[in-house]
């Protein structure tokens, strides 16, 4: 018994020092100031980790290409480039290639129109399938239509405004799929090959035209290229500086002075007659309308 009572007296001796420790009065407030600076030096070191990582992310966006405060970009920009107005799987070829300047005698007199007596140079290229038959005729870049409309002359066309102030023209379309302020995205159908009267030779076909700033300008020089590669000629070739091919060929042509013509110049014509037209009629609707009030008044008096 005195051997247990003496293995047992260290820890009751142990037991009451805690005890004598709890019942001092600074031992809670000790305790509690303890974990308090615990929790401040937490708070503290995560404050300083998050400071951190917005120092990393001011870095991150200086070495970034993307800028916030730049203004949004069209998603196309210059990322679109020209294509043949048509599906590669159309089976169109070149029949009529564009009036260059540059290029011989021979290529010059290929790439002519003759109508109404005159030669134009051809302003565009014209697409054709071997077996004459139609296509579909698609948009060579996204653009805007600023124009569809039915000419006597050139048949149904439209325009396509594009960036950089260039517009693309598509002539002599059988129908039309679109209509005038529609947008149009690359590769839509804008309508089918057709004829016109101003080539009647070249059946059915499509004549395509890239002009920039008003002036016709190569598309063969244009495909694979964005709108903002391309660039207006230095000087407009007049019609002075060609001569008739026909007088050297020796053919029999009616008013053969006349020379050579761009076929805008033919388009342009294609509209004032049209305009003329219009007015003429007008003018004899007005000439009608007052004679019918002229007789309606001469009755009236007779009465």
């Amino acid at each position: 018994m005195g051997d247990e009572k003496q293995r047992s007296h260290p820890v009751e001796k142990s037991a009451s020092k805690w005890q004598k420790l709890a019942r001092k009065r600074w031992i809670y407030p000790a305790v509690y100031l303890g974990f308090a600076a615990i929790v401040l030096a937490a708070v503290l070191w995560m404050q300083g980790g998050q400071d951190n990582a917005k120092d990393l992310t001011g870095i991150d966006e200086e070495r970034s290409a993307f800028d916030t405060n730049d203004e949004s970009v069209p998603v196309l920009g210059d990322s679109e480039v020209f294509k043949v107005p048509a599906s590669e799987d159309s089976g169109v070829f070149v029949q009529k290639q564009f009036y260059d300047t540059s290029a011989s005698t021979e290529e010059q007199q290929a790439a002519l129109v003759f109508y109404n007596n005159t030669y134009y140079q051809n302003a565009g290229i014209d697409y054709a399938k071997e077996d004459g038959a139609s296509f579909d005729v698609k948009a060579a870049m996204s653009g805007k239509v600023v124009k569809a409309t039915n000419d006597q002359l050139l048949g149904n066309v439209v325009h396509l405004e594009h960036n950089d102030g260039v517009v693309t023209v598509y002539e002599s379309l059988e129908a039309l799929n679109v209509e005038q302020g529609d947008t149009v995205k690359q590769g839509e159908k804008l309508g089918t090959a057709g004829t016109n009267a101003f080539d009647t030779d070249a059946g059915v076909h499509v004549h395509f035209e890239v002009r920039k700033d008003d002036m016709p300008v190569n598309p063969l020089d244009v495909f694979n290229q964005p709108s903002s590669a391309v660039e207006a000629p230095e000087k407009a070739q007049t019609s002075d500086e060609v001569s008739n091919p026909s007088a050297s060929e020796g053919t029999d042509v009616e008013n053969q002075d006349n020379g050579t013509e761009s076929e805008m110049d033919a388009e342009k014509d294609a509209e004032k007659d049209a305009n003329s037209a219009d007015e003429d009629q007008s003018d004899e609707q007005k000439s009608n309308e007052q004679k019918s009030d002229d007789q309606k008044s001469d009755t009236k008096d007779s009465q």
